[in-house]
């Protein structure tokens, strides 16, 4: 029972890192589908990859705390699925710039 316990807040922390990720890479324009995050490998790896190369410090670091939660595949990003990349919400950036 305890070591059920202890796991849970493992999880917990890995969804609230994602959910912060996710806001912060859409406060950035780029629009993170969580159900997508976790069943495509290519996309995941591309997300994090945009993350870690972020000028926003909090980015990074929220970024390099999901690497070990990764598929396998690791950091790979495949050039043959262009459709593996975030969304890139039209008008967010813009507005941060100029706002």
């Amino acid at each position: 029972m305890n070591e059920m316990h202890a796991q849970s807040p493992d999880r917990d922390d890995v969804f609230l890192n994602l959910v912060g990720f996710k806001w912060l890479m859409l406060g950035l324009g780029w629009r993170v589908e969580l159900s997508r995050f976790w069943h495509d490998a290519a996309y995941a790896s591309e997300c994090v990859r945009r993350g870690l190369s972020s000028d926003c410090g909090p980015l990074r670091r929220r970024s390099a705390e999901l690497l070990p939660f990764l598929p396998s595949s690791g950091m790979q990003c495949s050039a043959a699925m262009p459709f593996a990349s975030p969304h890139r919400e039209p008008g967010v950036a813009a507005d941060m710039a100029t706002g």
